[in-house]
């Protein structure tokens, strides 16, 4: 069934907390081709004059999705999304090209704009029998197509340049080709061919046919009422999906490289899988009749004129409520954005400041923590350009002036990410909590989740209650990492290496007793990595085959043809998946989770071998790993540490928030990584409104006057003592975030009963009571470490000093 209607523009629009590391911008391609218009020649019998300069200015570009024919092209001066009367203009021939003569105070200065309608052909797919548009950055003119596209309305949304935000893209879509080449060239589709990274090509024809069948299911809301009272135009329709297809952009690549696709064997299979992987993203967005009222509003907001300046309110403490995922009164977790008075006075250059807070509660244990997902991860480290540094307790982050249209850019824990953002406000004074909510949640926002939303009741919210939406688009992110204990191997976050008899590989039964893999490994599981070299030497894809092998789950045994420990010989750089392990029902002998690895192997300097492995049910292990691309590596210095990153990472890592680093430093490698610049959207409440909400749900309000403290539950993890003096063997605390505890002999792996307390959270200082003895001294949240001494009464009686740091 052909779809009729009317033009739907390809206007991304988002903004969202992305790291900006990615690869780089545009390159010579992407240049506005101009060529002067020169002046008619005088007449032999004229008397020589002085020419006049040109008027205009030829400007040449390409429209493709397919080279697209009977496509109209315009500047697009005012950044409307329609080619007005009085804005240049022409239509594209047979290869897709125009030219426009442009007034060359124009030139550079403006996006051009291309109308796909029902009349334009497309040379690879046909007719158009949906309309849609494109655009192009003003300083990158000469190809206009979907990634274009993206890169123009990331401009237009967070304010980047072309490269800034031509980086974005590329990060969140892996592509690492210029997104200004033309990907319809023999040249390019040959290397596409032959790259493991996703395909431009297809990546920008998932994204045509999925804008036109979102834009299908909105066709009847023009001219309905967006919540803010405006009627919805075609153009507000046009942004908002796009501005939806940008978020669904991870999802785009992996439907790029999915089974279809890799299985079609000719243009019509692959059309047909490409229309399957749109109906897919098309049915698992949130955008819809009832969401586009109020992300059109939004919208409106985002895109405030330059005439109309941002005026900043009178500074006041407040935070806004960032985050909620309400169970119960025991069990929740709050994240806020907070200043004091003090914080949110402009300085002299207008900035301000702002502290991020998280607080959590399993079974009313109340943990309190700054920065990263779980407590233990505010002992993270980054490289801020300077130093290798850390996000302390209520560490400071800046906030710039915002311009004129409302945006502003931040930077977040001295040089962590940098970001810009946008922000629309509702006054929601009033309205019952139970339906702000759910307008919130229609509109596709999840970052505030309530259980039971019957919780809510019938209750208003309170007088200068305000809703925000904002739209945050990362920048730069820092090369960041863990520094997990060292005391243990492959239990941590310190790489682990192997002998070289082992390294090796091979078919175990094939070798001698206590020679190649059959060698008795230091520590059971190889030794600590020292140096990048001892690791490129001894990950080489080689894993030890230990022949058939099965476990019995359940009642029930589940076989693999071969046992091969890949964990010995190449790295993890990411777990895909969220089936549990050992637990529930066995799906089978692999959990159907993807552990995704490298290797130091292949072709050229500095090869590295990329893997996709299945994961055992019973333990986790990594088996069974394919090839699925090629890359290199590169070590850098950063201070007083060596970091190496990886190019050509594969498609199937599209999906994954971060890329992989190892860090060299200290005498250990760890793993790291570098979040990608992923923008992302969120639904926020100002104090008045958050205190009120979380009153109704029974949970403690929040000032943000006041600085976060430590509690005992802070202090969650897996702690490693040793004594000072040893060199192996550790005693393993488990500090559970339900506030109980539990004690491992590392060696043995044998549990036992212990008391963990924490008498002074501030401090961190503890006791442990256990069946052989107690132990005391100090937990430091930011480093991970340990002090303390112990006092054993058996086996034997004895006492000493101890260290130790978390797991």
């Amino acid at each position: 069934m052909k779809l009729q209607l009317k033009r739907l523009s390809l206007a991304l629009v988002n903004a969202a907390l992305i790291s900006v590391a990615g690869c780089g911008g545009g390159s010579d391609t992407g240049d506005a081709t101009a060529t002067v218009t020169a002046p008619a020649a005088p007449a032999a019998h004229d008397t020589p004059v002085a020419s006049p300069a040109p008027a205009t200015t030829d400007v040449t570009a390409k429209v493709i999705d397919g080279a697209i024919k009977n496509a109209t092209v315009c500047m697009d001066k005012n950044s409307n999304g329609q080619c007005d009367a009085d804005e240049v203009q022409g239509k594209t021939d047979a290869a897709g090209s125009v030219t426009l003569a442009v007034p060359n105070a124009d030139v550079g200065k403006f996006p051009l704009l291309a109308l796909v309608g029902t009349d334009a052909v497309d040379a690879d797919n046909g007719p158009v029998s949906v309309a849609y548009s494109m655009g192009a950055p003003a300083d990158k003119t000469a190809i206009i197509s979907p990634l274009t596209t993206l890169v123009q309305q990331t401009i237009a949304s967070a304010g980047l340049t072309s490269t800034e935000a031509a980086r974005a893209v590329q990060d969140a879509t892996g592509i690492t080709t210029s997104l200004f080449d033309d990907f319809t060239s023999p040249a390019a589709k040959a290397a596409a061919a032959g790259s493991a990274s996703p395909d431009p090509a297809v990546v920008s024809r998932i994204i045509v046919v999925t804008t036109q069948q979102q834009a299908a299911v909105l066709a009847g809301m023009r001219g309905a009422p967006a919540i803010d009272g405006s009627t919805i135009s075609q153009a507000d329709l046009d942004r908002a999906v796009q501005k939806k297809m940008l978020e669904q952009l991870p999802a785009v690549v992996t439907a790029s490289i999915g089974t279809g696709m890799q299985a079609a064997a000719t243009p019509v299979a692959k059309e047909a899988a490409i229309l399957a992987a749109a109906s897919a993203l098309a049915e698992s967005s949130t955008l819809n009749a009832t969401s586009v009222a109020t992300l059109v509003a939004v919208n409106n907001q985002a895109v405030v004129p330059l005439t109309t300046p941002f005026t900043p309110a009178a500074p006041v403490a407040d935070y806004s409520l960032a985050g909620l995922n309400f169970t119960s009164a025991a069990n929740w977790f709050v994240r806020t954005f907070g200043a004091s008075l003090a914080q949110a006075t402009p300085d002299a250059s207008g900035a301000t400041k702002f502290v991020d807070t998280r607080r959590r509660s399993n079974t009313n244990a109340v943990a309190n923590w700054t920065s990263g997902g779980e407590p233990a991860r505010q002992a993270d480290l980054h490289w801020n350009g300077i130093a290798w540094v850390g996000c302390a307790l209520n560490s400071e982050n800046a906030s710039a002036a915002r311009d004129v249209q409302g945006k502003s850019t931040a930077n977040y824990c001295d040089g962590f990410g940098v970001s810009k953002s946008s922000r629309a406000t509702f006054d929601i004074s009033g309205k019952t909590m139970a339906s702000v909510y759910s307008d919130i949640r229609a509109a596709g926002y999840t970052n505030l989740t309530v259980a039971n939303a019957a919780a809510l009741g019938t209750v208003t919210f309170p007088a200068d209650s305000k809703l925000l939406y904002q739209t945050t688009t990362p920048l730069s992110e820092a090369i960041a990492y863990y520094p997990g204990s060292s005391l243990t191997v492959g239990q941590s976050n310190v790489v682990q290496q192997n002998i070289p008899s082992i390294a090796a590989g091979g078919l175990a039964s094939a070798q001698p007793a206590g020679e190649g893999c059959n060698t008795v490994q230091p520590d059971g599981n190889g030794f600590i990595a020292t140096t990048f070299e001892g690791v490129i030497a001894t990950k080489k894809g080689t894993p030890c085959n230990f022949g058939p092998h099965s476990f019995t789950y359940a009642g029930q045994t589940y076989t693999a043809p071969a046992n091969e420990i890949w964990a010995w010989t190449s790295l993890n750089i990411a777990l895909v998946g969220t089936t549990p392990i050992n637990t529930g029902t066995a799906p089978g002998y692999y959990t159907g989770n993807t552990r995704y690895r490298l290797a130091f192997k292949g072709t050229g300097a500095n090869a590295v071998t990329y893997y996709a492995c299945h994961q055992r049910f019973i333990d986790g292990a990594t088996r069974a790993c394919l090839e699925i691309g090629t890359g290199t590596y590169a070590i850098a210095t950063l201070g007083d540490a060596r970091v190496m990153t990886f190019t050509n990472l594969p498609a199937q890592l599209a999906a994954v928030t971060f890329n992989p680093v190892l860090v060299e430093r200290n005498g250990l490698v760890y793993s790291g990584y570098q979040n990608k610049l992923t923008v992302s959207s969120t639904a926020r409440l100002n104090a008045t409104a958050g205190n009120a909400l979380l009153t109704q749900l029974g949970l403690p309000t929040i000032d943000p006057s006041v600085p976060l403290s430590l509690t005992a539950a802070s202090y969650q993890g897996i702690w490693e003592l040793r004594d000072s003096a040893a060199t192996s063997g550790a005693t393993v605390l488990f500090v559970n975030a339900n506030g109980t505890s539990s004690c491992q002999d590392y060696k043995t792996l044998a549990n036992s009963a212990c008391t963990v307390t924490v008498t002074n959270p501030a401090t961190g200082a503890f006791t442990v009571t256990g069946a052989t003895g107690t132990a005391s001294g100090n937990f430091n949240f930011l480093t991970g470490t340990v002090t303390g001494t112990y006092n054993f009464t058996s086996p034997t009686a004895s006492s000493g000093t101890l260290v130790g740091q978390r797991r």
